[in-house]
């Protein structure tokens, strides 16, 4: 069942990294970078790290992420993946600290502070929940990222 939705998947990945690619990232605003990047990190994601409704909420999620046009927008959807992410798809560490980091996320006010999130959450989920894909994307996704939270 998962293998047939591979072509399917790639196919989205590669519209992701289209619209997130360096020149089109210039010539928009921040909270539309960050809002691309989480798009491509869960593009990036298999159907086994995130939980069975997932695949009922994310086209929902997906069209509102792309219409974001506000920090809180981002961020909220940020949380949201979050919270249809399975415990295996993230390290044990997580866990102590994930109570911190939905309050930061409820709080976030700029797109430096989503980016650093997002960057925060990825690096504590497991390479099982990715894609192969994803350690090729990954370095240039991250620089993105780490040059809007100012990291």
């Amino acid at each position: 069942m998962f293998r047939s939705l591979t072509p399917v998947l790639t196919a989205a990945l590669a519209v992701a990294l289209s619209l997130f690619d360096a020149p089109a990232a210039q010539a928009q605003g921040p909270v539309q970078v960050v809002a691309n990047a989480l798009l491509e990190f869960e593009a990036g994601m298999t159907w086994d790290a995130v939980q069975p409704s997932w695949r009922q909420d994310r086209d929902p999620w997906v069209a509102k992420l792309r219409g974001a046009r506000s920090v809180r927008e981002v961020a909220a959807s940020l949380g949201e993946l979050e919270v249809a992410m399975k415990w295996e798809a993230v390290d044990g560490s997580w866990r102590g600290r994930r109570a911190s980091w939905v309050q930061q996320v409820a709080a976030a006010a700029s797109p430096a502070e989503v980016a650093g999130l997002l960057l925060d959450l990825e690096v504590a989920t497991t390479w099982e929940a990715m894609f192969e894909s994803w350690r090729t994307t990954r370095p240039g996704w991250v620089a993105t990222l780490r040059s809007i939270a100012g990291r």
